[in-house]
């Protein structure tokens, strides 16, 4: 008995020992492989970036994640009209030149040329949405008429041999066509809230972005009436935004796309149901929370990479400055020389006589003369590496939402001067945030511009909140950019994300939002209501005739 039990207490030891080995070799050599295995597919992709938007800021946001991709053993091709400025053996550019005019063409269809921005901003919001619809579909005209372009268009089916396709979306949803024609997945990548596009976008992707609130200003209190005019508001932008955006964007699309079956019939909204991912450059705080399908991804912050060194000049002009530094950029797409007279002249008074030093970009830099001593302007710099220096003490900006993140993620407090829509909004945002101080460009004043300096320099709540909006924002699973890495190499890993898409996209406001289906229940009412009334009718004759009955027995 004693050796049969000791018999037994061998094996089980000889059974413990060996699942331990299994455990502690084989088996992570089984995952290791499983894993190595499922990426595999994903090595060496061939992606492809369509980028016809031609704004800098966006470019930069493409920038950022094509190099991360090339990193990653990835073959990237890019059709842009912005260079990446690299040179990687595995990235091609083709460069679409000259550059499309965008704003100065979105100026001239405003007939806002002499005010500029300024004069453009006092336009009504369909004005600008139509505006913004016909430039769009000029832009993308004009990408899609270039020689390179168009030979990539009529590529056979069969040599059109990418894996994937990334689309800056805005305005250019007429690219999401190569993506259906060739059977590829399709990435969308949303840069911008410029006059609410964002929201326009995702009220077709999103069943209850309809729904009777305002995420942006909603209040539990809010009443019945309100809420009905906010719904009836967003039907109407809906649909004219598709009347102007999508109407305009089809008709380019048939343009390019005519050899290819069926494009007659095929809308920009069947285009939107089929994108594998939809990519939001915004997160919280920044971006209020609302209900996202689970292939609408916020990664705000794609385009912030860890702060490099300095050019030389600059570097040196900033460690100089014992008194701090203020940052300044009114636009990337605004020449300096274009900012309203009396804003300029609030600019330089103000700035020349403070002690902190001053580092101005904008794109004609050599156009502005006789500045003063402390004031440097500069062309292209390195946005978020000047903010990560650590004697940047102010950001003074005009609102816009990419430089807002890098100010946020930097931690230096802003001080915003708008004029555009967008520009206010966000300004608007910093300040409920509690990171910075929103300045009216109308009755900008020396006094005023200098208060604004004076307490985001003296006032240490604006660095201590915007520290924490900062931990906010960065405080996530993943960091932005390997966010968007992740759910690009899932959609190599899964048969292009099939599994995440919905139609919803597709599917007319009637039907989203089941009034159709209230007909019934409004039909049912009716005919209650109907019965009801033929009820009391014909108690009301039968009464009547009986009460006729009676005179006539009583005169007999």
């Amino acid at each position: 008995m004693n050796n049969n039990f000791g018999h037994t207490i061998h094996v089980c030891m000889y059974y413990i020992y060996i699942k331990m080995i299994y455990q502690e070799f084989f088996l992570p050599i089984i995952i290791l492989h499983s894993l190595s295995w499922n990426l595999a597919v994903v090595d060496g992709a061939k992606i492809l970036g369509l980028f016809a938007h031609p704004s800098e800021s966006h470019f930069a946001v493409m920038r950022s994640l094509m190099l991360e991709l090339t990193k990653r053993e990835h073959n990237v091709t890019v059709y842009s009209s912005h260079r990446l400025n690299e040179r990687i053996e595995s990235l091609r550019e083709i460069i679409v030149e000259p550059e499309f005019p965008f704003w100065k063409q979105f100026l001239e269809i405003t007939g806002s040329q002499a005010g500029g921005l300024l004069k453009a901003s006092k336009l009504t919001e369909t004005a600008v949405q139509k505006s913004l619809a016909t430039t769009g579909a000029n832009a993308v005209n004009y990408f899609l008429s270039n020689e390179a372009v168009k030979k990539l268009v009529n590529l056979p089916i069969n040599e059109f041999d990418y894996d994937l396709i990334i689309v800056d979306l805005f305005y250019t949803e007429a690219l999401l066509a190569v993506g259906h024609f060739f059977d590829k997945p399709t990435i969308g990548i949303l840069n911008t809230n410029f006059e609410s596009y964002m929201d326009r976008v995702l009220e077709q992707m999103v069943p209850a972005a309809c729904s009777p609130i305002s995420y942006e200003t909603y209040k539990p209190e809010v009443g019945y009436w309100s809420r009905l005019g906010v719904i009836r508001n967003c039907m109407s932008r809906r649909k004219q935004f598709i009347k102007d955006n999508w109407a305009a964007q089809e008709s380019v699309m048939r343009k390019h796309f005519a050899q290819f079956k069926g494009v007659n019939e095929l809308t920009i909204g069947t285009l939107q149901a089929e994108l594998a991912i939809l990519l939001l450059n915004s997160h919280v705080p920044l971006l209020r929370p609302r209900p996202l399908l689970l292939n609408t991804v916020a990664a705000g912050g794609m385009h912030i990479r860890p702060p490099r060194e300095l050019p030389w000049p600059l570097r040196r002009f900033l460690d100089e400055s014992r008194a701090g530094v203020i940052y300044m950029n009114l636009g990337n797409e605004q020449l300096c020389t274009d900012v309203p007279k009396h804003i300029m002249q609030v600019l330089l008074n103000t700035l020349g006589k403070r002690k902190e030093r001053v580092v101005w970009t904008c794109h004609d830099h050599t156009a502005l003369k006789n500045l003063p001593t402390n004031i440097m302007v500069q062309h292209a710099v390195p946005q978020a590496d000047i903010l990560a220096h650590p004697h940047v003490q102010i950001f003074l900006m005009n609102g816009d939402l990419l430089s807002t993140q890098e100010g946020i993620v930097r931690h230096v407090p802003m001080i915003s001067v708008p004029i555009f829509r967008n520009e206010v909004r966000n300004a608007e945002l910093a300040v409920q945030l509690g990171v910075g101080i929103h300045l009216n460009h109308n009755n900008l004043t020396e006094a005023a511009l200098n208060w604004a300096l004076q307490t985001i320099k003296e006032d240490s709540t604006y660095q201590l909140t915007i520290r924490q909006v900062a931990t906010t924002f960065r405080d996530r699973p993943l960091g932005a950019v390997e966010t968007c890495m992740y759910w690009m190499d899932y959609v190599l890993r899964h048969k292009g994300g099939a599994d995440l898409k919905t139609l919803v996209g597709n599917i007319p406001s009637s039907q989203l939002h089941l009034f159709d289906l209230f007909i019934y229940y409004v039909a049912i009412a009716l005919l209650s209501v109907g019965v009801l009334a033929a009820v009391i009718y014909g108690i009301v004759i039968l009464m009547r005739k009986r009460e006729i009955g009676k005179m006539y027995s009583k005169l007999s």
